[in-house]
Order: structure tokens, then sequence, then C-alpha cells
């Protein structure tokens, strides 16, 4: 399996501190069969700049690689970012931000509220040749509340994430990943490890959570859009319906 959400990198964000500490999260994905990873620190355009970013990011990777307990893991990585959303987006070179060697790149969105020209900023986005990847979109009360929103974006070619943090959880957000999941609005799922502690490695317990509840062919879809994503092939999504309003209900 293919994780490519998570913060594993030494020291680079608020994920792992030590090289210790990203040695003991990569095994405890490699027990789960996680053998590709995507490592994908924060960035933001408000605190940092791509350049700067990307020497930070290439240090704490040559730190890890220097390892001879991660050479002996035999996990294949790539690096990545997870990008905060923002309208200058459409004014940078965005493939040092990239998964390595795709053109599909991670966008965290705000939480509290729907940003300004988010369809815009990904429609454009998108004529450039980028896939957007919206990571956890469990999260965003905007989308919930009005799922068309994620509806109209994956149908222009964005990709949706989610959790597995969330799908182990019985919760609000628990049912929106299991929806977004079931209705074909979100195509990947991805760890998004910090810690141990904090959004620990468990892929398999959530893959088995969802086979039990739509089934091994679904697994199969959700693994190989993921290894198709890491490899920088072409996903060819499934027509899907637009989600209506029932009595109150979204369905």
């Amino acid at each position: 399996m293919v994780d490519l959400h998570c913060h594993i990198l030494p020291g680079i964000d608020d994920g792992a501190q030590t090289v210790e500490e990203s040695i003991e999260l990569l095994s405890a994905h490699r027990k789960q069969r996680i053998r590709s990873v995507v490592f994908t620190p924060h960035f933001n355009f408000e605190r940092t700049d791509i350049k700067t970013f990307c020497n930070r990011r290439e240090k704490s990777l040559e730190l890890l690689s220097a390892s001879q307990e991660f050479i002996d893991l035999d996990i294949q990585v790539k690096s990545g970012a997870e990008v905060y959303f923002s309208v200058r987006l459409n004014e940078e070179e965005l493939d040092p931000l990239c998964i390595e060697g795709t053109n599909y790149i991670l966008i965290e969105l705000p939480v509290t509220a729907r940003p300004y020209g988010l369809t815009h900023t990904l429609r454009a986005l998108l004529n450039r040749g980028y896939i957007p990847i919206l990571a956890h979109v469990e999260r965003y009360p905007y989308l919930a509340e009005d799922p068309t929103v994620l509806y109209e974006l994956v149908m222009q070619g964005c990709l949706a994430q989610v959790n597995t943090g969330a799908i182990l959880k019985d919760n609000e957000r628990t049912a929106m990943a299991m929806k977004y999941l079931r209705w074909e609005l979100a195509q990947l799922i991805s760890s998004d490890t910090h810690s141990m502690t904090k959004r620990p490695p468990n892929i398999k317990q959530a893959m088995s959570v969802v086979e039990n509840k739509l089934g091994g062919q679904y697994i199969r879809w959700l693994d190989k859009n993921s290894e198709d994503v890491f490899n920088g092939r072409y996903i060819d999504l499934p027509v899907v319906k637009k989600p209506k309003k029932f009595f109150g209900v979204w369905r």
C-alpha cells in the first residue's frame, strides 16, 4: 500500500522531530505493508518561500536517508508538500511542491470558512496541468454543509483525500468521510501521520473498516488510485451522482 500524506520527515514541521521518531513511524508503516510513502511537510506562502522550504526539506531527507535503519526498511519514498491554499498558487512555479515526478499537488484548505477564489484558483491550476489533491476533506464544515461544492471540484478534475483517523473514530467527521468514500467523491485514503500518539500510522486498520462497509473491490480501487498517484499516472475517475438533500440529510 501507499501513503500519500504524512509528516514523517524529521524536524521540519509539527510531525516527527528526530530521525529516531521518523524511523519509528516508518517501521510502523512497514509492519502494515506500506511500501511507498510521500513525505508532505506543511508549506505556507505566508511563512516561507518555495526555495527555502525545498532546501529545508532536502536537508531533512538527507539526514533521514543517511540512517542505516532507514535503508534497512526498504521503503520507497518521494518528496512532496501539504500546501496551504492561497490565491498565490497561480503566481508561482509549483513543480517543486508536487509529489516528486508527478503533477499531483496536495492542498490543504482553511477549516473555518470557504476561502476566497477556491473554485477559480483550482480551475486555473488544472488548466496549468496540475492536479490538486484536497487534503482531509472531511474536516471542512463548508463542504459538509454543501457537498455539491466538493462534487463540482471533483467533476473539474480535482481529487479528494480522507484521513484514516477520521474513519477509525465515531463522530461527524467519520460520517462525512464515509459518505465521501461511498459517493466516490473521495478517491484516496492517507494517514496524515504526525507521531505515534497524534495521528499514528493506521492505514491497515482504516482499510479494514472501509472493506467491511464498502467491500473488497472498493479497497482495491483505493489502493490502485494511491499507486497511480505515486507513480504519476492519470486516474480515470468514475461518473458520480451529484449529492442531493432529502429531509435535511445529504444522500
